[in-house]
């Protein structure tokens, strides 16, 4: 028998290795948010018109830089300031940078415009500053920093995690990716598409903001803040609305006069490039060449009509009074500021005893130095001076978080409670605690992790046993389809056999009924063993999966008799033998009824502490051919240890 232990690495780099990884994205999504925006709400829709002054706008209105407040919000998964989509600050400054170089005709790429072109060059005198004034007032420097999901695959919902003003502010959401649906770098809409309570802004890949940091300096990412701004002020793709390259575009328009009618181009820069009887002008940054730097003279007149029009209130974005009140007026000055104290933790599930924590500044520094003094209630160190420091606490308990930040302006501080877990041995919950997910013993607290605005898993006195309690949750006016936490407090499993016995389960009962034939319910049980840090999906419920009732839909307020509850299982057993485990309980949903969860336990081998030693020595429990198929017999197999160690096996004979 000969062992092939490189055999199926092979195997699965040949499969999993494709060439387009790494790829560019669709540079903009606003056509296609658009108009699904305007199917879905608006049907009627008629876009509103901005009269345009093509002999370049000579009212008072035009006479001096209009200056611009912007706010990014960077939506992050709790990475330090600086790594992946939690961007720094200098990569934001360099974005501030570039925009405001392409929106004053002086960014260093426009040397390459062509001389077709060159006479056509707009310069639109626009200038974009950080804020330096939140909306209540207080001293800001343009950038918030807020810990959620939505970060990932986002779309408009993001705009419920944080949003400022869009009267006073350009609104930047920073993400992870955006939904794969939209398939963009980056979208926004048009003046005038949403309804006016609607929060207007860009939404962007933290890859595509400036030319530093996760971005890259390519002019199809440096640019990619200019176009989507260009949107935000009136303005349309160069070849008007539809697919970029359809020959169909040569029939369409983007209203502007001096930017002829082409097909678009896609990621490429051929200069001589002629779609519909003329030159096209792909350098445009309106276009989706590989090489835009440019707005036209008729681009700029459209854009400050824009921003002389109410319509989306464009035109307080730069006036005297909304100047002062976002602190960016060129009188204005901060220097008197106080630094605004945060921070958060590297796992904001849980903190667990004997395990490290970081916990991570995030105070905007409104001067060019800071001093840090943390100050830690029953943790090694209790004190530190680090910006980021990392922290144990060996016991289980509730303690207090001190941060004070000095700056040039002065000091000031802030203090949040934390709950430090140790493991329990077993899990039963009845939920007869009426101060749920509350307990006198902070190793039995259960913990709910959820969007602020939406009501979520709560205690109910109905109960599917003879005892009094459950918890329940209802999704009728949830948005987004946010998802609701629920977890167990932490346990220690190394008492159930790794592979020995009945396997490992979770045990819950569960009820559910469905609102209406609108509702669209999920729920899902994962389990962690490293306190949080990540997650094993177990099992997933739908909605007409999750139903317990019989016959109709239970409208608005489901409460089950005895006959409606079930009983359901969740296998864990690779959670045995795991001295840091959380169960967590995933709710998402639209439009539901209350679905309820009771009498939680587990079950499985209980084994004894000093019987675990048998358990050492890891042993077969599973072998399975490629294609995952159980088998004994096979020539090439894969054997699977009770340890999750494998060992591939080629057999001759």
């Amino acid at each position: 028998m000969i062992m092939v232990s490189s055999f199926v690495y092979v195997f699965m780099y040949l499969i999993f290795s494709f060439p387009f990884m790494g790829q560019d994205l669709n540079l903009c999504g606003t056509d296609f948010v658009m108009q699904k925006y305007i199917n879905q709400y608006r049907p009627d829709y008629v876009k509103p018109i901005i009269p345009i002054n093509n002999a370049r706008l000579n009212s008072q209105d035009n006479s001096s830089t209009k200056i611009i407040p912007i706010v990014f919000h960077i939506i992050h998964n709790g990475h330090t300031i600086g790594e992946e989509e939690n961007i720094s600050v200098e990569q934001i400054e360099d974005a501030m940078r570039l925009i405001n170089e392409d929106f004053n005709a002086i960014n260093p790429d426009l040397d390459n415009v062509v001389s077709e072109f060159m006479n056509s060059v707009g310069d639109a005198d626009i200038e974009f500053r950080l804020a330096k004034l939140d909306p209540e007032g207080n001293c800001t420097d343009g950038i918030t920093r807020t810990f959620s999901e939505m970060t990932n695959e986002a779309n408009d919902c993001v705009k419920n995690v944080i949003s400022w003003d869009d009267t006073k502010y350009i609104n930047i959401w920073v993400v992870e990716d955006i939904d794969a649906e939209i398939g963009a770098a980056a979208y926004t809409y048009l003046p005038g598409t949403l309804w006016d309570n609607e929060i207007e802004g860009i939404i962007a890949n933290h890859e595509y903001i400036g030319s530093i940091g996760t971005s890259s300096n390519t002019p199809y990412k440096r640019h990619t803040l200019s176009h989507e701004i260009g949107h935000f002020f009136n303005l349309s793709h160069t070849w008007g609305y539809g697919s970029n390259g359809d020959e169909a575009n040569c029939g369409n328009d983007d209203n502007v006069s001096d930017t002829p009618n082409t097909i678009g181009a896609y990621s490429t820069c051929n200069l001589s490039q002629e779609t519909c009887g003329s030159l096209d002008n792909i350098q445009n940054f309106m276009d989706y060449s590989s090489c835009t730097c440019m707005f036209t003279s008729g681009q700029v007149n459209r854009m400050q009509s824009c921003l002389n029009s109410s319509v989306s209130y464009r035109n307080n974005l730069w006036s005297n009074n909304n100047l002062w009140e976002t602190g960016t007026h060129p009188d204005y000055s901060n220097d008197t500021c106080d630094p605004n104290v945060d921070f958060f933790i590297s796992s904001p599930n849980r903190i667990c005893a004997l395990s490290s924590i970081q916990f991570i500044d995030n105070t905007p520094i409104l001067s060019s130095s800071a001093e840090y003094a943390w100050s830690f209630e029953g943790a090694e160190p209790s004190f530190s001076s680090d910006k980021n420091p990392v922290v144990t606490y060996s016991e289980p308990g509730q303690y207090d978080v001190i941060l004070s930040v000095t700056t040039d302006s002065g000091t000031n501080n802030i203090t949040k409670t934390y709950t430090v877990y140790n493991s329990s041995m077993n899990l039963s919950e009845s939920f007869e605690n009426t101060a749920f997910p509350f307990n006198p013993d902070p190793s039995l607290c259960w913990s709910i992790k959820s969007p602020e605005s939406e009501t979520s898993w709560a205690r109910t006195p109905i109960s599917s046993t003879s005892t009094t309690g459950s918890v329940r949750i209802r999704s009728r006016f949830f948005d987004c389809y946010q998802k609701h936490y629920l977890y167990t407090p932490n346990l220690d499993l190394t008492n159930f056999g790794l592979g020995v016995g009945e396997p490992l389960k979770i045990w819950f009962d569960l009820a559910y009924g469905k609102r209406n034939n609108e509702t669209d319910d999920e729920l899902v049980v994962s389990y962690s063993k490293d306190c949080g840090k990540t997650w094993q999906v177990r099992a997933s419920w739908d909605t007409d999966e999750l139903i317990t009732t019989i016959g109709n839909n239970v409208g608005n307020n489901f409460m089950p008799n005895n006959s409606e509850w079930e009983e359901k299982s969740v296998n864990i057993q690779a959670a045995a033998d795991q001295n840091d485990v959380i169960i967590r309980f995933e709710f998402s949903g639209d439009r539901g009824s209350y679905l309820y969860i009771d009498n939680v336990r587990l079950t499985g081998e209980w084994i004894n502490i000093g019987d675990s030693d048998m358990l050492k020595e890891p042993y077969i429990v599973n072998t399975v051919d490629l294609l995952g198929r159980e088998t004994s017999n096979s020539k090439l197999k894969i054997e699977i240890y009770n340890d999750g160690s494998v060992n591939k096996v080629y057999k001759i004979n």
